[in-house]
């Protein structure tokens, strides 16, 4: 019993030590997608480390002689751990690091529906999941209008099928918050 009090009141303390240490990124910060719709959550989880949660769409088109034609838009859901690692430089250079702007690392996990919310496009597999690793670029302007561009390696998988290729993302937004 005292062995587990000693452990709790060490983990406290250690844990209180690091919430008082400052943080670059934002504590939390909510931004709507417009190019293709969605939602993001990031939260500041360490001084240059983020989680990111987004909910967002994706469209599809078929035009076909063989098919009938088709769209559909697609819920998508994508999971990140992000590592910002450029801030001391954009801060020594007089650069601004508000609304989390700068270069990160973040390994990434993301999950589509195969069967469309809109439209009559339905695939094969129920859902497309891809984990990989992306270098991301996000900036978000003083007003809050950001813009954010990401691309590396995944692996792909559905029901039937799996394999490598690259994870692209290109999103323009607004940040919800208040002006840091």
């Amino acid at each position: 019993m005292k062995n587990s009090l000693s452990f709790l009141l060490a983990l406290f303390f250690i844990c209180s030590m690091g919430a008082q240490s400052p943080k670059n990124v934002e504590d939390n910060q909510f931004a709507l997608n417009f190019l293709l719709p969605g939602l993001v959550y990031e939260a500041g989880i360490s001084a240059n480390a983020t989680l990111a949660a987004e909910l967002t769409v994706g469209f599809a088109y078929r035009e076909s002689t063989f098919f009938e034609d088709g769209f559909g838009i697609y819920p998508i859901g994508r999971f990140q751990y992000r590592h910002y690692y450029n801030f001391e430089r954009r801060l020594n250079k007089g650069k601004h690091i508000s609304g989390n702007t700068g270069n990160y690392l973040a390994p990434t996990i993301a999950v589509q529906s195969g069967k469309a919310i809109i439209g009559d496009l339905d695939y094969s597999s129920s859902y497309f999941a891809g984990f990989g690793f992306v270098y991301g670029l996000q900036r978000t302007a003083p007003k809050g209008f950001q813009f954010r561009l990401e691309a590396g390696p995944a692996y792909f998988f559905d029901e039937y099928d799996q394999g490598f290729g690259i994870l692209l993302a290109a999103k323009l937004g607004w940040v919800i918050r208040k002006q840091r």
